[in-house]
């Protein structure tokens, strides 16, 4: 039998690992956040509107499920189930990256089989930060998508075995941001952005952006159990939690924010949202759910979850998604130490 493929290996076990090292409890730092109720709300629950503006598109939820995977034939049962998921609750759904896609071309089913469960949906393309303009547009062009996600994993790469060493990426982002038909996403791969990061992106051209902050899926856990030489967890200390981006993101004005990593449960999601995020990315949620459990279950898992967000909203006072992000915020000293330090305004 022919060894398969090094790219498609790594895509296969870090499916796996990502169940392995699947963990119930988030580390994203949302526990050091307190909403606060109303206690005169003065709403009916069943007026709450939970839809909101993705890009340009209304969709009827805040969230959206986040790059995982693709060029594999696990990812592509995965990637399908996420489609028809996306389609019954009318969320966008990305793919994983698609740079494999280039260089084995029968990987294509794997990405496209997203465009085929959604026909009519929000569908997001995704490569690398290396990626060219060219390759961007085929990539929209390949699943017909609605937008582009490009990846920073910069302390992945670091840690896997095989990773790219050379991190000249702006280049390329400015060009597929003034050249793509769609819009243009630039996120992180869980360990978070400072705000300089998000600065330099903005001084690119790029206008939405996903802080992806540390809290789910660990690539340096991941990446150091496939090398059997080197430990490369320690990459972990250099990352910002998912709270402390948004916090980061506070800084930076005129750029539209998303926010995922360690997304576990539906006030993640409010207090992202409270935070400054204008929709939320799931992704290892997602995957554990699909992994352990039928499709059929977790649709009614995500159902829970939007049932949940009308009851918490309702508990805050929000009719809508903007009233959430006029509810009051309580930090814990830790993030007020953290935002002191930065020279970020939380008010703001």
């Amino acid at each position: 039998m022919p060894k398969q493929d090094e790219q498609i290996q790594r895509k296969v076990e870090h499916l796996f690992l990502a169940e392995k090292f699947y963990n119930a409890e988030s580390f994203a730092g949302f526990d050091q956040v307190r909403m606060l109720h109303e206690a005169l709300p003065e709403l009916k629950t069943d007026q709450i509107d939970l839809s909101t503006d993705f890009l340009g598109h209304k969709v009827s939820y805040p969230f959206y499920f986040n790059a995982i995977t693709g060029g594999s034939k696990q990812s592509a049962r995965f990637n399908g189930e996420l489609a028809t998921l996306a389609k019954a609750l009318n969320v966008p759904v990305s793919s994983g990256s698609m740079g494999v896609y280039f260089r084995i071309p029968e990987t294509k089913d794997s990405f496209t089989v997203l465009r085929k469960n959604n026909p009519e949906g929000i569908v997001i393309a995704n490569l690398s930060g290396k990626a060219n303009a060219k390759q961007a547009q085929a990539a929209v062009d390949l699943i017909n998508a609605d937008a582009l996600q490009i990846h920073l994993n910069v302390l992945q790469e670091l840690a896997m075995p095989e990773g790219d060493r050379e991190y000249f990426w702006a280049d390329n982002i400015k060009s597929i941001v003034e050249q793509l038909s769609v819009p243009v996403i630039v996120k992180e791969v869980g360990f978070g952005m400072t705000k300089e990061t998000i600065q330099k992106l903005k001084d690119l051209g790029v206008k939405n952006i996903d802080i992806s902050g540390f809290g789910g899926t660990d690539f340096a856990e991941i990446e150091s159990a496939r090398n059997h030489e080197l430990d490369f967890t320690y990459l972990d200390q250099l990352s910002l939690s998912t709270v402390e981006s948004l916090i980061e993101a506070k800084a930076i004005s005129g750029v539209n924010i998303l926010a995922s990593g360690g997304i576990k449960e539906a006030f993640d999601i409010i207090k992202a949202l409270a935070m400054g995020a204008n929709s939320v990315g799931i992704s290892g949620l997602a995957l554990h759910h699909l992994q352990k459990y039928s499709l059929e279950e977790t649709k009614i898992f995500f159902e829970l979850m939007t049932l949940q967000l009308k009851i918490l909203m309702a508990a805050i006072g929000a009719k809508n998604i903007s009233d959430i992000k006029k509810a009051p915020i309580v930090y814990d000293q830790d993030l007020i130490n953290y935002a002191k330090q930065r020279k970020i305004d939380l008010t703001s």
